[in-house]
């Protein structure tokens, strides 16, 4: 299965089984390139990789790139215009490697190449918004890591973790929170028991793994409230609280009031 999404400021591409490209480069483009299964053998500038699942690399303008996958592996390709993000970031500010949990990037992936398909052709707003979301998803990742907005007094950032081990659960987490996440499979990321793990967790970032996604959650919910009408139920419901009431329950107890009482 090889699907291609093609719009003005970008490229989609999804590719699966035995693939194999030339070197290249690209001169006005930045490139996002995914192992979702399998693993994907990539050179780049002459360098070589063997990636695993989710292990993703950042292609600059007028590097030479190519890779290879076989049977049972496939790939996310985000190819995006270098100049849509030439006021979100600078060069140096943008990360070469990344983990990307594959089922959350596969998720997105569809939902982009859906709003694209299902839009009437004279429709150019929605064809905009879905540019600008994968814009901002990949200014997010390109930076090290994609993340709602978080206040300065929130848990402790990725670069104040020194474990990259730790790190990489943190991009993780903020780039799932609103997915169901487990000990177990944050622990495996890790390298970690799970109980060394909470231990450790907890001393880099000063709060424990379930706090820490109940603060993003929270985080999200504020901004969620200051600049959309989006409802409390619909908030709660794309922050992945299983209920209403649960969202009303943990905002008020980390903000003191209820959700409708912040709006206002």
């Amino acid at each position: 299965m090889n699907i291609r999404i093609e719009t003005p400021k970008m490229e989609l591409w999804r590719i699966e089984n035995e693939f194999t490209n030339v070197p290249h480069s690209h001169a006005g483009h930045v490139q996002l390139t995914v192992p979702i299964h399998g693993t994907c053998h990539f050179t780049h500038e002459r360098r070589e990789y063997r990636l695993a699942e989710g292990c993703a690399l950042v292609q600059h303008p007028r590097e030479e790139h190519h890779f290879r996958i076989g049977d049972n592996a496939g790939v996310i390709i985000i190819q995006l215009q270098a100049g849509s993000l030439a006021e979100e970031a600078r060069r140096e500010e943008l990360s070469f490697r990344q983990y990307l949990n594959p089922k959350e990037i596969q998720s997105r992936f569809r939902d982009w190449v859906g709003l694209i398909l299902a839009r009437d052709p004279s429709d150019n707003l929605s064809l905009q918004e879905t540019e600008a979301m994968v814009v901002s998803y990949l200014h997010g990742v390109l930076k090290g890591g994609f993340r709602p907005y978080m206040d300065e007094a929130g848990p402790t950032r990725r670069s104040g973790v020194a474990d990259p081990h730790l790190a990489r659960v943190i991009d993780y987490i903020h780039t799932s929170f609103r997915s169901p996440l487990t000990i177990d499979e944050m622990a495996s990321m890790a390298h970690q028991s799970r109980y060394h793990f909470i231990r450790s967790f907890k001393a880099a970032t000063g709060l424990t793994p379930y706090q820490y996604v109940l603060h993003a959650r929270i985080e999200e919910a504020k901004r969620k409230l200051r600049t959309t009408r989006m409802s409390v139920t619909d908030i709660s419901l794309y922050l992945g609280f299983s209920s209403t009431s649960q969202l009303h329950r943990a905002f008020m107890n980390a903000v003191g009031m209820s959700p409708e009482q912040f709006r206002k």
